[in-house]
């Protein structure tokens, strides 16, 4: 009987001890083919991915679009990469079907870096590597433990290998900087989504990966200032968003994922609602530079949601103060008039002239009119104030928080409100003599690239957005931004957002002006 059970505990014993050097083993194969991965997420919070394979980087040349939208300097710059150092067997084989990060990084005096970022199949044959390199041309020189490499065509980048990652760069010390990194020594949870994400787009032809923690370090180079207005979105999001690149020859699109990871983003209150048809866009003027809509399917549950925002914030007891104080001095029940009215949309946006608006659609707008007489003082006969701070702001939150006691008006089952009476004047003169956005050939033809149905939605006119670029964007990224060999035929940025048990659904939609449009354009 004993004998019987030193073998069976023997037999276990083993079995663990095999179990245990199989998974351990499978996990540092793991690790090692994902360090491009860590790397690449160490270094940005802007990545784009592909698989270094034939069929895909040829497909991936063709796509003039990427020449309009990284520049000219910098899509030569690739393309040289891929023409010189990616095109050569020795290379193609050490790297066949790897995955390429290229990270995007904030260089020194407002520039815009590049990490191009994999890893090798075998480190033992970086010498073969080095002498392919050399022999097809390329001119090496040893700088510390990196290479810099002058191509053919004169481009130069640096090279540097630590064991089986390969960092190459325009910028020397971008890749000093990445090889002195220890990858994995913590939880990369950006990392993780990313290879969570890569499970479910296996037969995508590439992605792009955003980390909006750390995205605002990159536009510091881009944007002088703060990423405020509608700008805002991108501004300190602890958000990921893993999105797949689609074909096309004249826009840019996106599809995928976005999560925000702090239970206490603003955005978290639509994650789980239902994507609502969009319609609130329809009273926009016509020199809309921005704007953001925020879709409700259910106003009281959700408020539920906003009550736990405000008591995260600390903000509850003020809010709740200041909604019973305004009950006890006019005699009225606010939860009888904005809950009760509010329809399902919300939007503020931005005009070219970069006053901002904001507005809520209604169930019935001429009720709400009779409920607000009280708490309004007039203006002029269409236009009104109301006498007290934050009202919006209580009942809708973030968005309207700049909007302390603004000037209102009613009208067509909407309150429209602005910090100004002028701009609501604006925007009547643009409303009553139907110049809105909604008439323009490419805001028709950027809508219908996209579902009309959505529970959060962003999005910037480039031609309205023009002086507002001008004033907030360094110079050489403004010039690209109006250059006809840039981003100057590109018409609109669109973000949209899907509520989906906890997560977005995404669409990236970045649209060029068709030939015709352009036509009738110049023709104007």
């Amino acid at each position: 009987m004993k004998k019987i059970l030193i073998s069976i505990i023997l037999l276990l014993i083993a079995i663990v001890t095999m179990a245990y050097l199989y998974f351990s083993k499978l996990n540092a194969d793991h690790n090692t083919s994902d360090i491009g991965l860590y790397a690449a997420t160490s270094s940005s919070g802007l990545i784009f991915s592909f698989e270094n394979e034939k069929g895909i980087t040829d497909i991936l040349k063709e796509q003039h679009l990427f020449n309009e939208i990284l520049g000219d300097e910098k899509y030569q710059q690739l393309s040289s990469l891929k023409k010189h150092l990616l095109n050569l067997p020795k290379v193609n084989q050490a790297i066949e079907n790897q995955n390429i990060y290229f990270s995007f990084v904030p260089g020194s005096k407002q520039e815009i870096d590049f990490l191009c970022l994999t890893q090798l199949h075998n480190p033992s044959h970086t010498p073969q590597l080095i002498h392919s390199i050399k022999a097809s041309g390329t001119q090496l020189e040893i700088l510390n433990n990196l290479t810099k490499l002058t191509l053919p065509d004169s481009a130069v980048f640096y090279l540097g290998i630590k064991g089986n990652l390969v960092a190459l760069s325009n910028s020397q010390q971008q890749v000093t900087t990445i090889l002195a990194k220890t990858l994995k020594d913590k939880a990369d949870k950006f990392a993780e989504y990313i290879q969570a994400s890569n499970r479910f787009n296996k037969n995508s032809l590439a992605q792009l990966y955003i980390n909006f923690n750390t995205l605002p370090a990159l536009l510091k180079n881009i944007i002088a200032g703060k990423l405020n207005g509608e700008l805002s979105s991108l501004n300190k999001q602890n958000a990921f968003a893993a999105l797949t690149y689609n074909y096309s020859n004249n826009k840019i699109l996106l599809t995928g994922t976005t999560i925000a990871n702090d239970p206490n983003n603003y955005y978290n209150l639509f994650s789980d609602l239902h994507a609502q048809k969009i319609s609130i866009q329809n009273i926009l003027p016509i020199n809309t530079a921005s704007y953001t809509i925020f879709a409700i399917d259910s106003y009281l549950p959700w408020r539920k949601k906003l009550d736990q925002w405000f008591l995260n914030k600390n903000e509850d007891k003020k809010i709740t103060k200041l909604i019973a104080d305004i009950n006890a001095k006019y005699h009225l029940n606010m939860d009888d008039i904005f809950p009760k009215f509010f329809k399902d949309q919300l939007i503020t946006f931005q005009l070219s002239t970069t006053e901002r608006i904001g507005a809520i659609n209604l169930t019935n707008g001429d009720k709400l009119m009779q409920l607000l007489i009280d708490l309004s003082e007039d203006y002029t006969d269409e236009i009104k104030q109301l006498k007290e701070a934050d009202i919006l702001y209580a009942y809708f939150g973030m968005p309207f928080e700049g909007f302390k006691r603004p000037f209102y008006i009613i009208l067509d089952n909407y309150m429209v409100f602005a910090n100004n009476a002028s701009t609501l004047t604006a925007f009547l003169n643009n409303y009553n003599s139907n110049r809105l956005l909604i008439n323009t050939p490419n805001y028709i033809n950027a809508n219908n690239q996209l579902p009309g149905n959505s529970s959060i939605s962003f999005y910037i006119d480039h031609t309205n957005s023009t002086d507002i670029f001008s004033k907030n964007i360094y110079l050489p990224y403004n010039k690209h931004l109006q250059s006809d060999k840039g981003l100057k035929k590109y018409d609109s940025f669109t973000y949209q957002l899907s509520g989906d048990n906890g997560k977005f659904q995404t669409n990236i939609l970045i649209n060029k002006q068709p030939d015709v449009l352009q036509k009738d354009s110049l023709a104007l």
